[in-house]
């Protein structure tokens, strides 16, 4: 019996999404993460929106209840990987990652692959257009779940990057 119950409070912690926040400190670490990649290509930075945050905070929460990623909408990156095996900044770096098979050309074609989507988290980031981030963050079934809302959104049909 009490092995029973020793299993069910464990199986009840990793799948209960945890109430991680982002705060002023990941705010920094995800601005400065984003904006390498814009930097490079001598793009403004990003400005970091509350609104947008709190939007995604909810995103992230709501998938780590459910345990799966999926898009609220446009304009929105997601990233998930094992519980504490990532940094912020390497989940973003996962999307950066994309940048190898980028090709500044009209959207949908921005790929090397001919697979827009090989590149569509990185061409969010360095979208031109985009001014505004907000990232959430939370925990659930033994994963991050990073979601970060861009406004305006990139991947603009027929638009170029930058």
């Amino acid at each position: 019996m009490r092995i029973a119950f020793a299993v069910m409070i464990a199986v009840l912690f990793l799948v209960r999404p945890a109430h991680a926040q982002v705060n002023s400190d990941n705010i920094a670490e995800l601005l400065a993460a984003h904006n390498f990649y814009r930097t490079n290509l001598r793009l403004p930075p990003l400005r970091w929106s509350g609104v947008l945050a709190d939007e995604a905070q909810d995103w992230a929460e709501h998938l780590a209840g459910i345990g799966t990623l999926q898009h609220s909408g446009p304009g929105q990156n997601l990233a998930w990987a094992t519980a504490g095996s990532k940094s912020l900044t390497q989940l973003v770096n996962l999307w950066g990652s994309e940048r190898r098979y980028f090709e500044n050309g009209n959207f949908p074609e921005i790929s090397s692959t001919g697979n827009w989507m090989d590149v569509g988290h990185y061409s969010q980031i360095i979208w031109a257009a985009t001014t505004e981030v907000g990232c959430g963050f939370a925990e659930g079934y033994g994963r991050d779940y990073l979601v970060c809302d861009y406004d305006p959104a990139g991947n603009v049909m027929g638009e170029r990057p930058y």
